[in-house]
């Protein structure tokens, strides 16, 4: 039996040393149509490959996001923000991108680059979404959230910039985790409407050459930003804005951006986090999408009462409770 290939080790190093849940290499002819600043290059001069990895968020930091949209227990909603979301999961992956550069490094000699995890630490970052479907880790659902077979958008990603000249995995084929034209779900609990149904011609498209092009929707971030700064008024020291309420059809000017009411005082124990934004005072894009296994995890124990397959097209209503919630929730359910 021969020594195991560089490629190999590095990723049982990665799975066994690291405690990551998966691991890929994505070669550099992939970042090709790389926006100018953002090609791995522009990172690590002569950067020849990106290992990627992620980990899985618990299912009870997503069931902590949960009280607060179905129960309105909005005091529990910050263990989603420190286990599911900017906390603990970043510094996890930092905490393996940095033993994996350190690692690769003494095993070859070549230069490794650790990429931050998030919008923490002030550091410019290259694209961990684009990224780890260059490494063929996952592909993009709708929301623009990357998807992997077994977690969905559960899960957070992490990486190292590499001099060293690795075998890229394939990028992943096959049937698309995501059926944008049938499936509503994201659209549908989004608050602020943030996100737009499906329509030809208005999804971004990405592509990593060699075929392979992905496909996600054009998302509208001030409404996003709206979500995750105002949607209770609790959050908005002078009550002038109400964003629970679903009646949100307009589209909202660029221009206009009330999140700047919400950023003036910062006396409210939310804003109390070490992120610039505080995206994760939202999440429902990522909480009820249905792909990794959802139904098994959150409604078949009941960790959530909410029926998503309402918002999938010609889905047969099985095993799954219709939602009865509280008028408090109205906007869950709502139809747009």
């Amino acid at each position: 039996m021969g020594m195991p290939t560089l490629e190999k080790q590095i990723k049982d190093y990665v799975l066994t040393k690291c405690h990551q849940e998966k691991v890929g290499i994505a070669s550099i002819d992939r970042y090709n149509s790389a926006p100018k600043g953002m090609h791995p290059t522009d990172f690590l001069p002569g950067c020849q490959s990106v290992i990627m990895f992620c980990t899985r968020l618990p299912d009870g930091a997503i069931n902590a996001a949960l009280r607060t949209y179905e129960n309105r227990k909005f005091n529990v909603h910050g263990q989603y923000g420190l286990f599911g979301y900017v906390g603990a999961p970043n510094y996890n992956l930092l905490w393996a991108s940095y033993r994996l550069a350190r690692f690769v490094e003494q095993v070859t000699g070549e230069i490794c680059m650790p990429m931050t995890a998030g919008p923490t630490h002030g550091a410019p970052m290259l694209s961990l979404r684009h990224s780890a479907v260059a490494a063929g880790l996952g592909q993009f659902g709708w929301h623009s959230i990357v998807l992997t077979p077994e977690f969905g958008p559960r899960n957070r990603f992490g990486g190292v910039l590499t001099t060293l000249k690795l075998k890229p995995d394939p990028m992943m084929d096959g049937k698309r985790l995501c059926d944008y034209e049938k499936c509503h779900i994201c659209e549908k609990v989004c608050p602020t409407g943030a996100i737009p149904p499906y329509k030809v011609g208005q999804e971004r498209i990405v592509d990593f050459g060699e075929g392979h092009e992905e496909r996600y929707s054009g998302i509208n971030w001030t409404k996003c930003k709206i979500a995750c700064e105002g949607c209770y008024a609790d959050f908005n020291y002078n009550g002038d804005y109400d964003l629970m309420d679903p009646i949100m059809e307009a589209p909202i000017d660029e221009e206009f951006s009330p999140t700047q009411h919400f950023r003036v005082k910062r006396e409210n124990v939310y804003h109390n986090f070490i992120q610039h934004q505080t995206s994760w005072k939202c999440g429902n894009c990522l909480q009820y999408c249905p792909v990794g296994n959802w139904k098994e995890r959150f409604h078949d124990t009941k960790v959530s009462s909410v029926n998503i397959n309402q918002y999938i097209d010609n889905y047969p209503d099985v095993d799954m409770d219709t939602y009865d919630g509280e008028e408090d929730d109205r906007w869950l359910t709502r139809s747009r």
